[in-house]
């Protein structure tokens, strides 16, 4: 493979390692921002509680506390979804950011081969140079 046209799956690998950074921001931010209202509602309900046991009202509570738990079971819910699909989106990170590693370093690989060859290529042109030079002057001599 060529250095421009492997420059050119870099830059896109490069774009798609961002793309992947950006989608694992986002479900980060979805999983804390999950994991901050399931918390809140436990704190909420925990109070509600407290203030419907106060009052006496049983039935009340009942139902509050019946109401409760299933909404609290649907943002469990929510808190577990979001850490799959940030596990999801940390792994598709890795993978891409995995790539471009491997990309970059064949990129150097390809670099220091051609640096290798372009100074074996002015080696065996200074060898021709003094080859010729030294058959210029047995010439000479002769």
């Amino acid at each position: 493979m060529n250095r421009s046209r492997l420059a050119d799956v870099l830059r896109v690998r490069r774009l798609q390692e961002r793309g992947a950074r950006g989608a694992l921001a986002r479900t980060n931010l979805a999983q804390r921002m999950a994991e901050e209202r399931e918390a809140l509602l436990w704190v909420e309900l925990e109070s509600h509680g407290a203030r419907l046991g106060a009052s006496g009202d049983l039935s009340s509570l009942a139902v509050a506390r019946s109401a409760g738990l299933l909404m609290a079971e649907r943002r469990h819910q929510e808190t577990l979804d979001a850490i799959g699909a940030a596990r999801i989106a940390r792994a598709e990170w890795s993978a891409a950011a995995r790539r471009v590693q491997g990309l970059e370093r064949l990129d150097e690989r390809l670099g220091e081969i051609e640096a290798f060859e372009a100074d074996r290529a002015d080696r065996n042109e200074v060898d021709d140079l003094v080859l010729a030079r030294r058959a210029i002057a047995r010439a000479e001599e002769s």
